[in-house]
């Protein structure tokens, strides 16, 4: 049986989302059971943080988490990369922030076995809602899926949700032939 772990990851200064989807790809990827979407959590980061103390306390989760067997005995990561460093939609503050948590997050999980890739590149320039349930439609009801840590809001249910999408994303880009 030949199965694919991926690590996606969706980094940000206060709620980083992490998923691992597993594929086995002796199974049609129309069976319910090829997939499994496992290890969900978001990294909270407290607003007693700021700055640079915000970026190096999620990066210090990230790092305590990169040791545990269902993150450290994956294929892949992925892991998104901040958009366009000129989009003026966008503060540089923010997007600043939320590179140092992806670089950082690619060294702590494994730079040999990363991918990083902006949201245009995964999403095709989709809106969060049809991307989020084209992957629920193809993945299942995230109420079914494993968590590691019970998600508290919507909000950061969208960073499970962008994390799985990136996986289902680079599963079919790579081992599905469509």
């Amino acid at each position: 049986m030949e199965k694919v772990k991926i690590l996606a990851v969706d980094p940000s200064l206060r709620n980083t989302g992490l998923v691992v989807v597993t594929y086995n790809s002796e199974k049609p990827s129309s069976n319910p059971t090829a997939f499994e979407v496992k290890h969900c959590m978001v990294l909270v980061n407290p607003l007693k943080y700021k700055g640079k103390e915000a970026i190096l306390n999620m990066l210090d989760m990230i790092s305590e988490i990169s040791f545990e067997t269902c993150y450290a005995e994956v294929d892949r990561v992925i892991i998104e990369s901040p958009a366009v460093m000129f989009n003026k939609a966008w503060s540089a503050g923010t997007i600043s922030s939320i590179a140092h948590v992806s670089g950082g997050a690619i060294a702590l999980l494994g730079i040999e076995k990363t991918h990083i890739f902006q949201p245009i590149e995964w999403n095709r320039r989709r809106k969060k809602e049809v991307t989020h349930a084209q992957t629920i439609s193809f993945l299942g009801n995230p109420d079914s899926w494993h968590y590691e840590r019970r998600v508290k809001s919507e909000k950061h249910m969208e960073h499970i949700l962008d994390a799985a999408s990136m996986a289902l994303w680079w599963i079919r880009s790579n081992y599905l032939e469509e």
